[in-house]
């Protein structure tokens, strides 16, 4: 993925001096022993997070290059044109802390009081909270297993900063609400609409992108949710 500051006014995340994000992985499966890289001991293409100055980067490429080989056929992603859109957001109920998060619980229940239990709905975490899809910024996603608490660097032990989120799809069932109001009157093409960019991480998970605010020398820290 590469952007531009340009393109993404509302993201405070560059460096001084520097207008280009590009985040580049190993199309491969890469098994992680230990702590000193991964988060969670993911299987998942190797990460690199580069911040670079548009005046340093001359020529081009008229078609995007492809690696000789890959790893994994849902690690080399089809070329997609961006066009950003910033998009209002709220953390996971538990990095708010428990009492705020038993209160999310009882609001989504009472919503619920008339509704058969098997269509109950988190429409928090649902609707509300963390985005879905490929993003920028914002608040990390978290899976079904609820939040671990912050993730923190390796290296110096500080809690890391959330770059990107690398998704496999887009919105599902659940998040729909997520989706352009276009996509959703369009069920022929559905499944394209989800998954634009082809990329197909675990089972359909989301990889999750951190570096630390100290030191872009430390390690980047990515895993799967």
């Amino acid at each position: 993925m590469q952007v531009y500051a340009r393109d993404v006014p509302w993201f405070d995340g560059f460096p001084k001096d520097a207008d280009v994000l590009q985040i580049l992985w190993c199309p491969f499966q890469h098994y992680y022993e230990g702590a000193t890289v991964p988060y969670n001991g993911i299987a998942a293409p190797f990460v690199h997070v580069r911040y670079r100055s548009s005046r340093d980067l001359s020529g081009g490429f008229s078609t995007p290059p492809e690696p000789l080989a890959v790893g994994e056929p849902g690690y080399l992603p089809s070329p997609c044109l961006l066009r950003p859109e910033p998009v209002t957001e709220y953390p996971h109920a538990g990095a708010l802390g428990e009492e705020f998060e038993a209160r999310v619980q009882e609001w989504e229940t009472a919503a619920s009081d008339n509704m058969d239990p098997e269509d109950y709905e988190p429409r928090f975490r649902w609707e509300l909270t963390t985005a879905p899809g490929w993003k920028l910024g914002g608040h990390e996603p978290w899976n079904y297993q609820g939040y671990g608490g912050p993730v923190r660097c390796h290296s110096c032990g500080s809690e890391m900063r959330f770059v990107a989120a690398a998704a496999s799809l887009e919105w599902d069932g659940g998040t729909a609400s997520w989706a352009p109001a276009e996509f959703l009157d369009e069920p022929v093409h559905r499944r394209r609409r989800q998954e634009p960019t082809d990329v197909r991480l675990g089972s359909s998970e989301t990889m999750r992108i951190f570096t630390c605010p100290v030191s872009p020398e430390h390690p980047v820290i990515s895993d799967l949710q």
